[in-house]
């Protein structure tokens, strides 16, 4: 016998940052929403004492919507740090190429905060809105010009008008939607890890273009800090011991902030860059890194994703009220507004990228001649932080 299908306006599959932030945004537009996941999106009970060791920095225009969805009230102001400047450091370079929130006139370049903390403020809200969080692994999707069905492997049936893929890089829905995508995997890993440190970081994000790749300190609150190290030595980094690992990140970094401690065990992840043949399909939608992968040495992918539901809500509102949210003329303006975001962010991080791991003496003159640019040039500078803080 068939179960009963449950029918909604919009299905969401994947419910982390991004998909969590499309239910609550939804749900607040009126739509009936359901959001699917195949692990509970609840999370253990927190403990202060513990550091989560992935961090996001969170773009003022990005912060700003989620203050507006009462999501960010939801977050520990405590746990939540303004970025106030960045100093990016290239190895010829001994004058860092500086950014200030005043020379923007911005009241800060972004906030850092830990994922989990975002997580649960979303969940939070979604809990205050009608929205139905199910639990299950996906069986087949069926989309068609009528509807867009999901078939969990428990037989639960749902039925909607609009399916939106967040889950994640290697996106279940993508694939079974047919859909394909470019990849490329860096050569370099990511290694995170948290540091107590010595001196105050003064709220400052400080980067390091180096031999050894690229590293990022990112001000925590305290006297504490993220480290993300883009690096092809990982294997190397994470079998050093905290102490080790502690001297090391201290001394590539100058020792600008003093001694360092090891708070959070060193994790590393694979770096790719990847993007969908394409955004939509029948009464699909990809956001985030479902359609799209960036190298993070900007910290951009959880933004770029964070503004694919922004430009997804407002197609939405701002479609005929007579038109069917799956219909492909509307989801279109969805997918062209987006690419061209997607593809400068990436442009910028892959060609900064290739830049910084090139060994030609003539690429490195011209970038480190580059770093010092802006410097000296307020307009310049002014362009390229604007990018920065949509």
């Amino acid at each position: 016998m068939h179960q009963m299908v449950k029918q909604y306006d919009i299905v969401i599959v994947g419910a982390a940052l991004v998909g969590a932030s499309a239910a609550v945004a939804l749900a607040k537009q009126g739509f009936n929403v359901a959001l699917v996941d195949r692990k509970s999106p609840l999370l253990p009970t927190r403990n202060d004492e513990i550091w989560d060791s992935r961090i996001y920095a969170i773009s003022p225009g990005n912060a700003d919507w989620l203050k507006d969805l009462g999501v960010w009230q939801r977050m520990n102001v405590d746990r939540v740090t303004p970025i106030a400047a960045m100093q990016i450091w290239s190895d010829t370079n001994l004058e860092p190429l500086a950014f200030d929130a005043e020379d923007a006139f911005a009241n800060n370049l972004g906030y850092i905060l830990e994922s989990s903390a975002l997580q649960q403020a979303l969940l939070d809200e979604l809990q205050t809105l009608d929205v139905d969080v199910l639990i299950g692994e996906g069986a087949s999707i069926d989309l068609n010009e009528q509807d867009a069905g999901l078939t969990l492997l428990d037989g639960t049936r749902i039925s909607a008008k609009l399916m939106i893929a967040a889950d994640g890089g290697s996106s279940w829905v993508r694939e079974n939607a047919g859909l394909s995508q470019q990849k490329t995997s860096y050569e370099h890993v990511g290694v995170v890890a948290n540091f107590e440190v010595e001196l105050p970081h003064q709220h400052i994000a400080r980067q390091w273009f180096l031999e050894e790749g690229i590293l990022a300190w990112l001000p925590l609150a305290g006297n504490r800090i993220s480290m993300v190290f883009s690096t092809k030595q990982s294997e190397n980094l994470m079998a050093l011991s905290s102490v080790e690992l502690a001297e090391y990140v201290a001394q590539s970094g100058g020792n600008t902030l003093g001694k360092m401690r090891l708070i959070t065990p060193a994790v590393g992840f694979p770096l790719v860059k990847q993007n969908a043949s394409a955004l939509i399909a029948n009464r699909l939608v990809l956001v985030g890194d479902a359609a799209h992968q960036v190298h993070p040495m900007a910290g951009q992918g959880v933004n770029l994703g964070f503004r694919d539901v922004v430009e997804l809500v407002q197609v939405l509102a701002e479609r005929n009220p007579l038109a069917d949210i799956g219909d492909r003329f509307v989801l279109r303006r969805y997918e062209r507004a987006r690419k061209a975001d997607v593809l400068s962010m990436q442009g910028l991080t892959h060609g900064l990228y290739g830049a910084f791991d090139s060994k030609q003496a003539l690429v490195r003159a011209v970038r480190n001649w580059g770093m010092s640019l802006p410097n000296r040039h307020p307009i310049l500078k002014r362009a390229l932080m604007k990018q920065a803080l949509i």
